[in-house]
């Protein structure tokens, strides 16, 4: 393990925990994280990647609030915040657009492909939580966010250079 990078020891409280403005990270592998929905049965999957989708959407929705105002008037903004801080995060490379009817993101390098590793089935559901919880900040009303390709489908020893596509409607 090296010493943490200036950005991290930045976001350093010197009492064990990492914040970003009032919120609090901390640092995962993306195979521990993915383990455990790895090891569950394919039956149960699909309800713990809901679960963490909920969860995401909830909480990080307290996030999308702090960086920016409610609204269209704010879209912008918001999402240049959200693009430029979730590499800085270990979310991967986010290119996200929006239009009156939703919100679309090409992401590049997930780290929860990177983590769960080849899938019949998308594997980046709290990447959908975050897209509702932004969809929610940016158009007042809830979406449903749908990955529509996920790398971890791609060809094997190519998953991590292939992106993922999502599509959130308002």
């Amino acid at each position: 393990m090296s010493a943490p990078t200036s950005q991290t020891r930045d976001m350093m409280d010197g009492q064990g925990g990492l914040l970003l403005g009032p919120h609090r990270y901390m640092l995962i592998r993306p195979d521990a994280l993915m383990g455990l929905f790895a090891r569950l049965p394919l039956a149960e999957r699909g309800a713990a990647f809901d679960a963490i989708a909920a969860s995401v959407r909830e909480n990080g929705a307290k996030s999308a609030a702090s960086y920016a105002g409610m609204g269209l008037a704010e879209a912008e903004r918001l999402i240049r915040t959200i693009m430029d801080t979730a590499p800085q995060l270990g979310w991967g490379k986010w290119s996200l657009t929006y239009d009156e009817n939703g919100l679309d993101l090409s992401l590049h390098n997930s780290p929860f492909v990177a983590g769960f590793g080849p899938s019949e089935h998308p594997v980046c559901a709290p990447v959908c939580g975050m897209l509702e919880a932004i969809c929610t900040q940016i158009f007042g009303k809830s979406g449903s966010a749908v990955e529509t390709a996920c790398a971890s489908q791609a060809v094997q020893g190519q998953s991590k250079k292939h992106k993922c596509q999502f599509r959130v409607n308002a």
